[in-house]
């Protein structure tokens, strides 16, 4: 299981560089993405590109 203290680390600078603040959900997310290998951060941007190319056909397969 993760350790949400470790988590969170890093929040406050995606914050304050983007300009504008994230929601609690959206800091959580881009933890995690970043603590994921560079071979599953490919694998899950493939996998949103997907869905998003084709929402309507994202339960198929």
């Amino acid at each position: 299981m993760l350790d949400r203290t470790n988590a969170d680390v890093g929040y406050v600078e995606i914050a304050a560089s983007a300009g504008y603040e994230l929601s609690q959900i959206e800091r959580r997310l881009i933890g995690l993405y970043r603590q994921l290998s560079l071979r599953d951060q490919e694998q899950l941007r493939r996998l949103t590109e997907a869905l998003i190319s084709n929402p309507d056909h994202s339960d198929e397969d």
